[in-house]
């Protein structure tokens, strides 16, 4: 009989687990779903480059900005309650999006899905720690969690790819809906609710300063690939995102119930493992962006076959995702980090290999088994540092923070390489010649980026105390 009831509990947490990394994964596979879509979508609803642009950057601008609200609103209001809710939301969202007649009701239909995710994600990371309560189980659950914003986002752009071009693009969309609903539904079965709801305020102030200021921030970002980073249209975002942060740090000083209690940032550690988990999604979304235009406008690659080119990419971050969590346990976060940074930096010089007759089988299929390996590495030893030693009532909190880092970082990414890759595109032998010139100028300096990120992260590992001096008489 206790075996038959150990072999219940293990069942109810294995599927209590499968239904919230779902939801990750989906909630990721969303952000890049639009990409190999996109011609096909803006033929359909008319859409230009800058509206097509804006439906995919309006699922992340409202999903970033609104992360630390909903982490708030999932500790004092019930996790699970968060979690559903967030989910069904999203789902209604997506339904939305597959029906929609135009181009304006798309944008309106992502920024709904990013509002449902923003009240999703954290409740689901603050969960994994009520379905695995105990320290080891705990951090070998979160460990795996790390991988999963990477491979959901493979995922979207296999997804996308695959539906626009034996079905319709709305497919995928139809999809995402099909997914959240059944576990919107399940989780009332097979979810702890979390603990008791805690009494307390939100603190709209300080909500509506972050929200503005990531959410504007991002806006800068995200222009950069239109305008250049000198331009009002990039500067004024930028300038006005910064002051709204500044200002949200401010308040939360003033505030009785901030929204981010200034203790949770007191801890180094943590934010060095926020600031790490950034650079995770920024090595993913370089790559996919880079590598996605050099098959397409180098090697001449439909969008299908130019997603399929992402498999090995997809399948050998999956099998680091699980296999990650041995490795974080025998080397420890900072350690394994500095592994993931440096072979991050590896895998971006073969990338910077690439040529326009080279081989699929050559430097793309290296560096493709190469950077997910560095990925979820990186991912998992930052969950599980950014996580450890939260207070259980500010768990939810730790995800909206830690999702936050994520989302910023294929914005960043985006921004900061897209940028270098057209400022470097010459006038080589051919057009071919001088884009490619520009991609592997681009990912030579994410290959330094991440190579100095280890050695910082290495160099941090072996800060010690200094003993005192003998003091000489």
């Amino acid at each position: 009989m206790k075996h038959e009831q150990t072999s219940e509990r293990s069942a109810r947490t294995g599927a209590a687990f499968a239904l919230l990394a779902a939801v990750q994964a989906i909630l990721n596979t969303s952000v890049t779903i639009t990409s190999a879509a996109g011609p096909d979508i803006a033929a359909d609803l008319d859409l230009g480059a800058s509206g097509l642009v804006w439906a995919g950057a309006a699922y992340t601008l409202a999903f970033s900005g609104l992360l630390l609200l909903g982490g708030r609103v999932a500790d004092l209001r019930g996790r699970r309650a968060g979690f559903r809710i967030g989910t069904a939301v999203f789902a209604a969202a997506s339904l939305a999006g597959a029906l929609v007649p135009g181009g304006g009701w798309l944008i309106a239909a992502r920024l709904a899905q990013g509002a449902g995710a923003a009240l999703a994600a954290p409740a689901a990371m603050a969960l994994v720690a009520d379905v695995f309560p105990g320290d080891a189980a705990r951090r070998r659950a979160m460990a795996a969690w790390g991988g999963l914003s990477g491979v959901g986002a493979a995922l979207g752009m296999q997804l996308g790819g695959a539906t626009a071009t034996w079905a319709s693009w709305r497919w995928a969309f139809v999809a995402l809906a099909l997914i959240g609903l059944a576990v919107a539904v399940l989780a009332g079965r097979y979810l702890p609710t979390g603990p008791a709801r805690v009494p307390g305020r939100v603190d709209v102030l300080g909500a509506a300063l972050v929200t503005g200021g990531v959410a504007v921030l991002s806006l800068g970002l995200v222009a950069v690939g239109t305008h250049g980073w000198l331009a009002p249209a990039v500067l004024l975002p930028l300038a006005v995102g910064a002051a709204l942060l500044a200002a949200f740090g401010v308040a939360e000083n003033r505030v009785a119930a901030p929204l981010v209690p200034l203790s949770f940032l007191a801890s180094r550690r943590r934010v060095a493992a926020l600031a790490t988990g950034m650079l995770a999604p920024i090595a993913g979304s370089t790559a996919a962006f880079l590598m996605s235009l050099y098959f397409q406008r180098v090697l001449g690659w439909s969008a299908l076959r130019s997603a399929m080119g992402f498999g090995p990419y997809t399948l050998m971050l999956i099998a680091v995702s699980a296999g990650s969590v041995p490795i974080v346990a025998r080397l420890g976060v900072r350690w394994t980090a500095a592994l993931g940074l440096a072979t991050m930096a590896g895998a971006f010089v073969l990338f910077s290999r690439i040529s326009p007759d080279a081989a699929y089988l050559g430097a793309p299929l290296a560096g493709m088994l190469t950077l997910p390996i560095g990925i979820g590495l990186t991912a998992a030893a930052a969950v599980v540092a950014a996580t450890r030693g939260v207070p259980h009532t500010q768990a939810a909190l730790a995800g909206g923070a830690f999702n936050t880092t994520m989302l910023l970082g294929p914005t960043v990414g985006m921004a900061l390489f897209a940028s270098l890759a057209d400022a470097h595109t010459g006038a080589g032998s051919s057009p071919e010649q001088a884009a490619t010139d520009g991609y592997a100028f681009a990912f030579r300096a994410a290959a330094a980026l991440f190579a100095l990120a280890a050695l910082a992260s290495v160099s941090l590992r072996a800060r010690r105390t200094p003993s005192p001096r003998p003091v000489r008489v």
